[in-house]
């Protein structure tokens, strides 16, 4: 196997976890310069191929075979690894650059590689800091457009007015959706008239 091959395979296995090569090096419990693209260049120009040690951390940590990090560098092998989900930035649909609609066949939307994807699926980029220190910027958020909404669990609201509201869900009545604010954890009661969609999420990457 070639240098690059070897760097693909890092960057792709980074991807399927939504993570970034410096998130995915944490992960492992390695320094989060491990995989930089600085860090592939020696000082006198030469190449540097990650170690096995490193290489041993991250097929660990991200529970793949060896035979499975290495196939990687084809993209079918990627596809057998991982599902398609589609990806929405927060500032696009605050924006109302992109609208969202219960029918996910309709949103013409880039895909990310997730985990275990299923239909009802789909990621949200948090490239805001409307939600720190519980969310930072760049965290990104894997949303359930079917499951069962439990007392207790985390939602994303989305309102009529483009909106979105990150609360913990608490009930919903027949007029109003009863929520507590991440941040804070003030009730927040919220007319169900002025709402649109609402999702739980199932994943958070940090």
């Amino acid at each position: 196997m070639k240098y690059e091959q070897v760097w693909e395979a890092v960057d792709k296995l980074a991807k399927i976890n939504g993570l970034s090569p410096s998130g995915l090096a944490k992960k492992a419990g390695l320094d989060s310069t491990t995989f930089n693209k600085s860090k592939r260049t020696r000082p006198d120009g030469k190449k540097r191929w990650p170690s096995l040690d490193s290489l041993n951390k991250i097929i660990d940590v991200c529970n793949i075979s060896f035979d499975e990090f290495f196939a990687l560098v084809s993209d079918d092998e990627e596809d057998k690894l991982t599902h398609s989900i589609p990806y929405v930035s927060y500032s696009d649909l605050c924006d109302g650059r992109i609208s969202i609609s219960a029918d996910f066949s309709n949103n013409n939307w880039q895909k990310i590689q997730f985990p275990d994807g299923k239909d009802n699926l789909y990621a949200l980029d948090l490239n805001t800091d409307n939600f720190a220190p519980v969310y930072r910027e760049g965290t990104l958020l894997i949303l359930s457009q079917a499951s069962e909404i439990r007392g207790g669990d985390r939602v994303v609201v989305f309102m009529k007015n483009n909106e979105i509201v990150v609360a913990e869900f608490i009930r919903r009545t027949a007029t109003t959706l009863e929520t507590k604010e991440i941040i804070g954890k003030e009730k927040l009661s919220i007319n169900i008239d002025d709402v649109h969609l609402v999702h739980r999420i199932v994943w958070a990457s940090q």
